[in-house]
Order: structure tokens, then C-alpha cells, then sequence
């Protein structure tokens, strides 16, 4: 079985590689494409989505998880079974009872008033949510198996664009509950013009934390930084005369100051032109099957869709399929074939 599984997405990726190449009208005549496909559970062999197979742990131990010793165990479906380990009783005579095997995070910050936030675990959709009006948002994540994790979030305004990415590293142990508290995801930004005739102004412009401060950064041969303020609703312009720009390419890029000591980081670069004539900017929003927040639909995209191939969805890559492929419940054929559609490259 494992094998006709194999043999379907080699398949796959065989067809939806020359379909890529086919829309982008790549000339080039050799071209490597590398894939990501999950392991097969069973085989003993402990491979890319799997904690363990069989008896290979990847060399952890008890001890990589915090336990004074004992042995770790496999479960039929590839995880890690803890309960083997012990924890040393300390000498106080009688043991101290049984060890829960998984741990909990709680993870909350601010974003966006009423924008959508979006956690990821090592690449993989956990949870989203959605932001209170005044941009306070919040995840609990329980069950999680004890070890090294690394957590992203990103948010999305109602206008659709991003903020970057806010990326950290946690270690759960079992029977612990971890709080990770007060994340200022990046301001979301944008300008109105592509070009901008040399004096005229130019807006830039997004959202945040209502009533935070916005420090807005412009360079390019020079670095200028201004100030200004975000609404009650979230939202912070500033009106910035191009006199003092040099003729050329700029870039531009804001962040949030929030009280006396939260600070996000910067937000996505926007680019604009200063020159001999004003170009009015278009409003061009992500390729909806986008997966990974890049504004993009590639290969990495694709090898998150393959990682879910005729796997049952996690309650929060369900919500995914549903709005951005076919809404089956399921990865299929259909849904690659959505994927190459919005193909970038």
C-alpha cells in the first residue's frame, strides 16, 4: 500500500512539474525540481513528519524531554509514547505519582484590530484566529508532545495585507504549561503610488495597535525615520513630500512602538519611485492559494499541499482547504490542480 502511495505523488509531482513549466513558459531545457514527501508510518524508519517509527527515536532519549530516564516507546501512528520515562522521586519515599506526557503553550500579543492571525508549528497551519478590536489576540495549544518546537505568526489585515513573520523557539517538557506573552506582530504597510513626480507627496500608510506609535523608515542612498500615530480603528497614514528624496528607487517599511517597552519588528518593504512624472499604484492582493505568506504560489507551497496528500486534515488546514481549494475536505488531485492555476513561480 505504502508503495501505490509513493507511486501516486511521484506521479504528481512528475505532472504538476511539467505543468508549472508549461504556464510560466520556463525555457531553459534542464531544469531540478526537489519535493518534499512525508514518510510512510511502519516502515522503521523515522523520515520527515514522523517523531519515531518502530524503534528509531532519531537518537533522543528520556533525557532529551526532561526525564531522569527510563525508555521511550513508539505509537502505531509515529509519535512518541513517554510513558516509559520517570522522573527521579527526589528521595522522599512513596515515588510522585504518574507524569503527564504532553505539555501546553499559550501564546498571546497584539496584531490588527478584527485582522486574521495565523500560528504555525515547523511549517505546519496549527491555529488562527481572529484579533479583538483592540488587535489583542490569543492561542492555547495542549497535547503538544514534549520537545523542541518552533512557533511563527503572522497576521493579515481586512485589507488583506501581511505582516512579516514573528518567528521563536520553545522547549516543552511534559506536564508544563508555557506562556508566551505580549508579541507585537509588525505594522502592516503600503504606498498610494508606484511613481511620484520629484516634490509631490507620497502616502504611506497601514494598520496596527490602535493609538500605538508608528516609527516609518524610507532609504536608499540615505535613511530618513518619521513618526506618527495610529487612529482608535488601527489605522496610521503620514503624508511624505518627496523634496528631500533623491531621483530614484526608495524603500519603505514602518514599525510599532507600544507603550514604554513592546516594539515589533519591522513590517514588509514597499518600494515607490521618485521621478519625473506620478504613477498611481494598483491594488494587487497575494494569490489566494498562497500558503506560506510570501505572496507567492511555489514549490514551497506545494510541499506544504503534498505534506496533507490523503492525510485527514488538521482542524485548522480543514478551514484552509475549504477556503482557498475545493472545500472537499480533502487533498486530492483537484486541488493541485487549483494549485497550479495560481502558479507563480
Amino acid at each position: 500500500m505504502s508503495k501505490n502511495i509513493n507511486l501516486i505523488i511521484s506521479v504528481i509531482v512528475i505532472f504538476l512539474t511539467s505543468s508549472f513549466f508549461l504556464i510560466s513558459k520556463i525555457k531553459s531545457a534542464t531544469v531540478t525540481v526537489t519535493a518534499i514527501i512525508p514518510g510512510v508510518c511502519g516502515n522503521g524508519i523515522k523520515e520527515i513528519g514522523e517523531q519515531c517509527d518502530g524503534r528509531d527515536f532519531g537518537g533522543q532519549t528520556c533525557f532529551n524531554f526532561g526525564y531522569s530516564g527510563g525508555s521511550l516507546s513508539c505509537n502505531i501512528n509515529c509519535t512518541l509514547n513517554f510513558s516509559g520515562c520517570t522522573l527521579s522521586s527526589g528521595g522522599g519515599g512513596g515515588g510522585i505519582g504518574p507524569i503527564p506526557s504532553y505539555g501546553t503553550i499559550i501564546i498571546s500579543g497584539y496584531a490588527q484590530p478584527k485582522s486574521e492571525v495565523t500560528l504555525m508549528s515547523d511549517g505546519e497551519i496549527k491555529a488562527t484566529t481572529k484579533a479583538s478590536d483592540d488587535a489583542k489576540f490569543s492561542f492555547t495549544l495542549s497535547n503538544l508532545s514534549p520537545g523542541n518546537y518552533l512557533f511563527t505568526l503572522y497576521s493579515e489585515d481586512k485589507d488583506g495585507r501581511r505582516s512579516t513573520l514573528y518567528t521563536f523557539p520553545v522547549f516543552i517538557r511534559a506536564g508544563e504549561t508555557i506562556t508566551a506573552g505580549n508579541i507585537l506582530l509588525s505594522p502592516t504597510i503600503d504606498v498610494d503610488k508606484l511613481e511620484v513626480k520629484k516634490g509631490d507627496f507620497i502616502s504611506i500608510f497601514g494598520f496596527t495597535v490602535p493609538e500605538s506609535n508608528v516609527l516609518i523608515n524610507v532609504s536608499s542612498e540615505e535613511e530618513y525615520f518619521f513618526r506618527t500615530n495610529a487612529n482608535k480603528d488601527g489605522f496610521y497614514l503620514y503624508q511624505l513630500g518627496t523634496d528631500i528624496l533623491d531621483l530614484g528607487d526608495h524603500n519603505a517599511k514602518s514599525k510599532s512602538i507600544l507603550g514604554n517597552q513592546l516594539v515589533s519588528n519591522f513590517s514588509r518593504v514597499v518600494t515607490f519611485k521618485v521621478g519625473a512624472k506620478t504613477v498611481e499604484k494598483k491594488i494587487v492582493k497575494c494569490p489566494k492559494v498562497d500558503l506560506n505568506n510570501d505572496c507567492r504560489v511555489n514549490l514551497v507551497d506545494f510541499s506544504i499541499l503534498a505534506y496533507w496528500y490523503k492525510r485527514k486534515l488538521s482542524p485548522a488546514f480543514l478551514k484552509i482547504e475549504k477556503e482557498k481549494f475545493n472545500g472537499d475536505g480533502k487533498v486530492d488531485l483537484i486541488d493541485f490542480s487549483i494549485l497550479a492555476y495560481w502558479w507563480t513561480g
